[in-house]
């Protein structure tokens, strides 16, 4: 009987340290896979913010020409309006230079 528990006692640690060592190689394996799944999280969140950053860019350059061709068009509209104004006074100041012009040098008519 002795003999028996004897052999229950080492069965029994045999068996524990048999248990320990599934553990720790479930152990070994949980973290590898937590190490695996933390890389993957890790490229996925790095891709995400990249086509973030990207998206904003774009949206932020498309806003800026936007606005960029706006104040392009109100230039342009104002620097028209100038030169209609402008063109629209050439022919009276031709007209006062040459009649400035034709009474400088005594021409009455031509």
């Amino acid at each position: 009987m002795l003999q028996e528990m004897m052999d229950d006692i080492l069965s029994a640690e045999k068996r524990a340290d048999e248990i320990v060592a599934e553990a720790g190689a479930e152990a070994k394996n949980i973290l590898a896979q937590a190490e695996a799944e933390r890389g993957a999280t890790l490229l996925s969140a790095k891709k995400e913010a990249s086509d973030l950053m990207k998206k904003l860019e774009d949206e932020t350059q498309a806003v800026a020409k936007s606005e960029s061709d706006a104040i392009i068009a109100k230039g342009n509209a104002e620097a028209e309006a100038l030169r209609a104004a402008a063109m629209a006074r050439v022919d009276a100041a031709a007209d006062k230079i040459a009649k400035e012009i034709l009474e400088k040098y005594g021409v009455t008519s031509l």
